[in-house]
């Protein structure tokens, strides 16, 4: 029999083989040839079990203990500093008392270790849990026995077994629940769900508030789920007949379920002995929803009567109030059906099912959080996107009276905090506009759901005694404008899409969320609607594709209601607005945004503070180079963009903008790491990461260094937009890899125009990509090559290069003219520095000077800034006669710093970053103000010196007025 089973039990990730000398199942009379009891009696029984077809019933009177000796797999699990056992239990009848196992060096000798199952729940539970982190084992000490120890009192009972291990591996996700404790102290990643489940809301807190209050509240949620007939129009109509089919295909779906069969937690094996393994989740996505909507949409009570089913189907195979499954990491995000059906048929509960899917919704949805004063601001992405609405479901659904406003008290208060920014790496607002997730941006997905769910409940509380703050609603709309402005047209960067750089095309689904916040003002914000209607305007079949699709998983917000506020929206008389111009660094994402007409440009770096990419076993594999200087190009106007991995000879090496190793795709993919750092979220430690806007121009900078992998990659870039052009600048290039060459890639373009050759001329060399955009290369070794999609050209550095450079300018239009200007020695632009210390460049024809400065140890004659005590970068611009604008970054946020992601602990993630006197030696004496903060002037004989508090690499603009 092939039982992989036991990673039932959760990851346990072995052989087949080796699972399958583990497992005891129980379908094999032989199995418990070796098992003994007193006090209880030992059979199958067909009625209960998770694996095969039937389960270990043992009928128990008080003090029963059964004994197992050298069980099986028992012996190698004791040995591994993870072993531990795995186990489904099924209880009859509650007791209060607790079964007791000891593990046994050897029959009759020392007690190893031990732990509880308490009995007070009926149906199936899930055990896991490690001998050595958990029950105290010695790590030298050796098991080979076990004694399973009943209750000393009461009445007796019966209990059965299922899927028993004794294994290597217990997942590192198993968690504390009403049946048993593990010993975790770290919860960055897994929630304490037990000190949520206990915390109890303060009624003394509560803000009063009448039954017709709340029921606007309910309302509105109704509306939302089934829509009003009004408005009308193509998209509401489309979200109908979606919804339908949506329907239709989740009431024939269920017909499949017996709803006796074994349910699974997600991460179990998807097939066992042959046979499809059914997970709840199966259920929650596909069924459970579409039978609650078709009752209350067509009426159909026996759609209302399966899922009634369903609801003690679940409960009889562990889904309910303090049960872990194993785990609730992963199931709590993918079950959105579970949640909104209950909602939905919430008038139709048994008072008695009420009651019990009340406590289990409470569990589930760590309703408990709301309930304690927060330790700090925030919230992780996951539980916002999939969790937060549910806590209102909840809250909605307490008694009337004081239960349910003081539910929706706590709801409100948590909702707040968890819509301020969050200190440090923790989720998952920041101030700058940025959205966290895994402790850092991430736009495909995540931050989006976040920013969609938080608007959500902007709108359904507003105009309420439960409204959110002024703040939250200002912290939203900062989110939806800031969102729209680093988007190229509908798309998220690549470097801050996480493991999902093949799918970016994301911002449509975020403008349901710029009606909920327009909606929740006093009056219609403008500014929103606005934005929203040009997007709108813009892609009619993007919004009729969101229209088409009816899902529920993560969270399920492809409602009627949710066609009827955008329909809204678009009639709602506001005209679109103009497309946003300008330049955004946002210091917690790394990257910097440009929009100049037609062309949006997006940047990104990685620091000490910024992680590199993420991957998976099957997303993003060969994605190292994603933050690694990206310069992302798109003309909004054509739509094309410069970074296509949609095509399957994109060379992900060759990103353009980035530095690189030139590397096969296969040894990308194998990600083989150095000692002490991850497969993915590697950090640098290189705290330069700077970004400067001005009105017309920016500069991006950062010191790369990728310590993670072989090659010991490093370079300094930096990026200078200068009107019509980008200036690139790369200094210190080095790497130690001898068998690859270091390249930085000028575009990898799939444009239907002719790539024109490598032109040399005075000053460089002239190179056009398919596209149409222009590249004058002033400093590098020019290569290009062709396939039957893509045209590449970069800049060959040479295998393990030390201290190599280039120059070149990126020139979206205005043709080879511009170039040819570009590259005289006299032209319009002059590199002043390009080494070590600075990368400093001049625009002649005004003076502006944008810089940055990696040594602060650096003295710069002949500039107006000749010192600082920190690295930074700015711009500095005339204001008119003896008067200038100085605009700068500094930008080390001063968090704890680890090598790669996982290893920063729970108090790591919520340190702040701290702020930094930043000093800066002007040459010459000047009047200086700063509208964004305090600065303290000092003078001598010819030099000003000006101290600012800088924190969080924002920018800080300096007005500087020479005194005569």
């Amino acid at each position: 029999m092939k039982k992989f089973l036991i990673v039932l039990s959760a990851l346990v990730l072995m052989p087949a083989g080796a699972v399958f000398a583990q497992i005891y199942s129980f379908e094999r009379p032989q199995e418990t040839a070796a098992w003994r009891s007193e006090g209880a009696e030992l059979s199958y029984s067909t009625a209960h079990w998770k694996l095969g077809r039937r389960s270990l019933r043992i009928d128990w009177r008080p003090g029963a203990v059964v004994r197992i000796d050298d069980a099986r797999g028992l012996l190698r699990a004791s040995e591994s500093r993870n072993g531990g056992i795995a186990l489904w239990v099924y209880n009859e009848r509650p007791d209060s008392g607790a079964l007791r196992l000891r593990f046994l060096e050897t029959p009759g000798g020392a007690v190893c270790c031990g732990m509880e199952i308490r009995l007070g729940f009926s149906g199936w539970r899930c055990v896991w849990n490690k001998f050595v982190e958990d029950m105290g084992k010695a790590p030298q000490s050796r098991i080979s026995c076990v004694e399973i120890r009943f209750p000393e009192t009461g009445p007796g009972g019966t209990l059965c077994l299922d899927a028993l291990e004794f294994t290597p591996t217990v997942s590192w996700q198993k968690m504390s629940d009403f049946q048993v404790r593990v010993r975790r102290t770290d919860f960055s990643l897994i929630p304490d769900f037990m000190k949520y489940r206990l915390a109890e809301p303060d009624p003394a807190r509560r803000v009063s508030a009448s039954p017709e209050q709340i029921a606007v509240i309910a309302e509105r949620l109704d509306r939302w789920y089934l829509g009003t007939g009004s408005p009308t129009g193509d998209w509401v109509e489309r979200r109908r007949r979606h919804e339908s089919e949506f329907i239709r295909r989740g009431v024939s779906l269920c017909a499949g379920y017996s709803m006796t069969e074994p349910l699974y937690p997600l991460r179990t094996p998807a097939e066992i002995e042959g046979e499809k393994t059914r997970y709840f989740m199966d259920i929650n996505k596909r069924i459970l929803l579409p039978l609650a909507l078709d009752y209350r949409r067509n009426g159909n009570a026996g759609s209302r009567d399966r899922a009634l089913r369903i609801y003690d189907w679940f409960h009889d195979q562990g889904w309910a109030d303090g049960s872990s499954l194993g785990t609730l990491c992963f199931e709590k995000l993918r079950s959105a059906g579970y949640f909104h059906s209950l909602y939905l048929l919430r008038d139709e509960l048994p008072a008695a099912v009420r009651e019990r899917e009340l406590s289990t919704l409470r569990w589930m949805t760590l309703f408990g959080i709301c309930c304690l004063d927060p330790a700090h601001p925030g919230e992780v992405a996951d539980n916002l996107r999939a969790l937060a609405l549910p806590k209102l479901i909840y809250a909605l659904m307490q008694p009337e009276g004081v239960a349910q406003q003081t539910a929706l008290t706590a709801f409100r208060d948590y909702m707040d905090s968890a819509l301020d920014f969050g200190p440090g790496y923790f989720g998952t607002f920041k101030s700058d506009g940025s959205g966290y997730h895994h402790r850092g941006p991430y736009d495909s997905a995540y931050y989006p759901h976040a920013l969609y769910v938080g608007a959500l409940v902007a709108y359904l509380l507003h105009d309420t005694p439960y409204a959110l703050s002024a703040e939250s609603l200002a912290h939203l709309k900062q989110g939806l404008l800031t969102f729209r402005f680093f988007c190229a047209e509908l798309t998220v960067p690549a470097g801050t899409s996480g493991r999902f750089p093949l799918g970016r095309e994301v911002l449509q689904e975020l403008l349901p969320a710029f009606a909920y916040v327009a909606y929740s003002c006093g009056e219609p914000d403008t500014e929103l609607l606005a934005a929203a209607r040009r997007l709108m305007d813009r892609n009619p079949e993007a919004l009729n594709r969101l229209m088409d699709r009816v899902d529920s998983d993560l969270s399920y917000t492809s409602t009627v209601g949710e066609a009827e506020l955008l329909t809204q929206a678009r009639q709602s008389g506001v005209a679109a607005e103009p497309a946003p111009e300008g330049s955004l660094f946002m210091p917690y994402s790394g990257r910097l945004t440009v929009r100049r007409g037609d062309f949006h440009f997006n940047v990104k770096g990685f620091s000490r503070y910024i992680w590199d990419f993420e991957s998976s076993d099957t997303e993003n594999l060969s994605g190292r180079y994603l933050s690694n200087g990206a310069l992302e190009l798109t003309d909004l106007k054509s739509g094309a963009g410069s970074f296509n991995p949609q095509f399957a000879t994109f060379d992900w090496s060759l990103i353009p903008g980035t530095t690189s190793i030139l590397l096969p795709d296969d040894l990308l993919r194998e990600k083989r790491h150095r000692k002490g750092y991850s497969d993915h979220r590697n950090y640098s430690d290189e705290t330069f990461l700077a970004g400067v806007s001005t009105a017309d121009r920016a500069l991006f900078s950062f010191r790369l260094h990728a310590p993670a992998y072989e090659g010991d990659l490093r370079a300094d870039k930096s990026y200078f937009f200068l009107g019509d052009a980008v200036l690139c600048l790369g200094s210190g290039i080095s790497a130690t890899d001898t068998e690859h060459p270091t390249v930085t890639t000028l575009f990898q373009s799939c444009g239907k125009g002719a790539a024109g050759k490598v032109r040399r001329v005075s000053g460089g060399s002239i190179v056009a990509d398919p596209a149409g955009v222009v590249y004058a290369v002033a400093q590098g070794d020019v290569r290009t090559d062709r396939d039957t999609v893509f045209t590449r050209g970069w800049l060959d550095h040479g295998n393990a290069p030390c201290g190599a450079s280039y120059a070149y300018y990126l020139i979206p239009e205005r043709g080879t003219g511009l170039a040819r200007q570009l590259l005289r020695a006299d032209g319009p632009v002059e590199i002043v520095r390009q080494d070590t210390a600075a990368h400093i460049v001049r625009e002649r024809a005004d003076g502006r000077l944008f810089a940055a400065l990696y040594d602060a140890s650096a003295t710069f004659p002949g500039l107006l800034v000749k010192r600082v005590n920190i690295p930074l970068a700015y711009i500095l611009e005339p204001a008119g006669a003896d008067s200038y604008r100085l605009t700068l970054c500094e930008p080390d946020m001063r968090r704890p710093s680890v090598n790669c992601m996982d290893q920063l602990t729970e108090a790591q993630v919520v340190v702040p970053e701290r702020a930094f006197a930043t000093r800066l030696v002007l040459r010459g004496l000047y009047e200086v103000g700063c509208p964004d903060g305090t600065v303290q002037v000092s003078r001598t004989s010819d030099e000003t010196v000006v101290e600012l508090s800088t924190i969080c690499g924002r920018n800080y603009e300096l007005r500087l007025r020479a005194l005569r």
